[in-house]
């Protein structure tokens, strides 16, 4: 590597001030040229990112957390840049999956020692004004409280409480979030296909979902998909605490009987409302922590990939 693209959330404005100067000491030490580039929250920065791309840059790094990353995935998805992450957010999944210091210093340090890791994408569709949306992800998507969750954190401050406020966000959706049922058709990885019910539902592509390992993998083919079949909140409570506490889902976990949720490898999963079921409310739809639309999607993995800086395969 010789050129740089510096990604910088300035929504970190801490981590940002505390960090950058010992970051910029690394790369001189190493004789690299560097940019800086601020995002935008309305993804703006994707126009002025491929102007930069198209300049010869070796590989870009990421000072940000997994939404910084995941704006910056869709238009990278396909590339020959590398992307490098700087671990700067409150979750900071992928980065925990590549094992990459939490330390941004020592992440830039550790960066300058990779290569890069092709890593399958998945990518979800929902429906828009317009017709349809797609997004591409990598860590994991899906549809029910755990993505109201998530819209619940940014309410509770998450760039400044850190992790606490997706504890009061979890708290608050488990007391509160109306469970409400809703279609899957599932693709098996043989090719077949299967429906049911579910009241919550989460694709899988990382092994490490901070506490959780549901037995994905970022270099997997497949998609490693969590349901929850009954609208009862006793039951959503009983599958986190198994998941958190127990470990369930793990691959060389046998499956108890009495399970709260089923985990299975699948291909596609698509999320559609109940025909003649009254809504009390839209069902939320995300995928890597961001909140994309409510009540129906498509995820299933993408076709594309994305070039990530790592020390390891994992």
């Amino acid at each position: 590597m010789r050129k740089i693209l510096l990604l910088v959330n300035p929504l970190f404005d801490s981590h940002r001030r505390r960090y950058l100067p010992g970051i910029f000491n690394v790369f001189r030490d190493a004789g690299l040229q560097f940019e800086v580039l601020e995002t935008s929250p309305d993804r703006a920065t994707n126009l002025l990112l491929r102007d930069k791309v198209a300049n010869n840059i070796d590989a870009i790094f990421v000072c940000g957390g997994d939404g910084t990353i995941f704006d910056t995935l869709q238009w990278l998805a396909g590339s020959e840049v590398p992307l490098g992450i700087i671990p700067f957010g409150t979750g900071n999944v992928l980065a925990q999956n590549l094992r990459i210091p939490r330390n941004p210093a020592q992440a830039a340090r550790w960066l300058l020692n990779t290569t890069p890791l092709t890593v399958p994408l998945g990518k979800i569709t929902c429906p828009a004004a317009n017709g349809t949306d797609t997004w591409f992800f990598a860590m994991a998507a899906g549809m029910g409280g755990h993505a109201a969750m998530m819209r619940a954190a940014a309410r509770f401050r998450k760039h400044s409480a850190g992790r606490l406020a997706y504890f009061m966000a979890g708290f608050e959706t488990l007391l509160t979030y109306p469970l409400q049922p809703f279609q899957i058709e599932i693709t098996t990885l043989s090719g077949e296909v299967l429906q049911r019910r579910a009241s919550e539902v989460i694709a899988v592509h990382v092994a490490e979902l901070n506490l959780w390992r549901p037995g994905g993998g970022l270099q997997l083919p497949f998609l490693r998909l969590a349901s929850v079949e009954t609208a009862s909140r006793p039951q959503l409570l009983k599958a986190s605490l198994e998941a958190l506490v127990l470990g369930a889902g793990q691959r060389h976990r046998q499956p108890a009987q009495n399970a709260a949720a089923r985990y299975e490898d699948v291909l596609r999963v698509a999320c559609t409302p109940l025909s003649g079921h009254t809504y009390s409310q839209p069902i939320a739809i995300e995928a890597d922590g961001e909140v994309l639309g409510y009540s129906s999607a498509i995820i299933e993995m993408a076709g594309a990939s994305i070039r990530l800086l790592a020390q390891v395969s994992v």
